[in-house]
């Protein structure tokens, strides 16, 4: 079999697994087992099972040796209910999808270098809001938010942003320190208006983050919220600044 037999051939034996229990799981042995995948191929089973879940299809835990168990998500049962369908509907159904995919694939490049830890955090995040919904869960994505771009702040400003014997920002002060960066670095007068509305979005974000880490009701839709604003000005902030670099290189 090849990797796309391989990995339709999972995604099939996940969505039976599903069908039979929506909580149900499959362990890597019995995965192993039900493709009679010989011993010595096994890494292609676990280089797939990899590819299905950076590509968000289904959602996995691994553990120490090698092992894990996977189970279909809601995007891996639309995937394979989409086979057969002409290939401009799948291609309109997934377009915001496959959008945010090029959003966060340049963020964690970005954060690689800049704040391994909160890409890491990042990464748990995205785990944790495709994974089990509770309330707790919930806030705790809130939360880790909120932290992440108090994080993020941190690691880019620096003193010589300040001017006129400016008091430098706490590290809570997340909307100056993003304010002395951008007009320390953002030169452009085109530019201008982009950065006000930008410290409007990220007030407004920070709002909503700091709201929803109090609920006590938060849903999972505000988790996925949540984790989608801080992608997005994070993103914003980087390509300014990748932007700023260009110019001065």
């Amino acid at each position: 079999m090849n990797d796309k037999e391989i990995r339709d051939k999972i995604l099939s034996g996940l969505k039976e697994a599903y069908d039979k229990d929506p909580h149900g799981i499959v362990m890597r042995e019995k995965l192993l087992l039900n493709l009679r995948v010989p011993t010595n191929k096994t890494n292609k089973i676990d280089r797939n099972i990899k590819y299905l879940e950076q590509k968000g299809l289904i959602d996995v835990q691994w553990f120490l040796g090698g092992g894990f168990y996977a189970k279909i998500n809601s995007y891996g049962i639309d995937t394979l209910e989409d086979r057969g369908k002409p290939s401009k509907k799948l291609e309109d159904k997934y377009v915001l999808h496959h959008i945010f995919d090029e959003i966060k694939e340049f963020i964690d490049k970005e954060l690689e270098e800049i704040c391994p830890e909160d890409l890491e955090r990042l990464n748990l995040c995205y785990k944790d809001v495709l994974s089990e919904h509770t309330p707790h869960k919930n806030v705790g994505i809130a939360l880790d938010c909120r932290e992440i771009l108090r994080d993020f702040t941190d690691k880019i400003f620096k003193e010589e942003y300040l001017q006129n014997n400016e008091a430098p920002p706490t590290r809570n002060q997340t909307k100056n320190k993003l304010r002395y960066i951008l007009r320390a670095k953002v030169r452009s007068e085109t530019v201008k208006k982009l950065v006000e509305n930008m410290e409007q979005y990220f007030s407004s974000l920070s709002d909503y983050v700091e709201s929803r880490a109090h609920a006590s009701s938060a849903t999972n839709e505000d988790a996925k919220m949540c984790l989608i604003y801080t992608y997005l000005i994070m993103g914003d902030v980087l390509r300014l600044l990748k932007q700023n670099e260009r110019r001065e290189g």
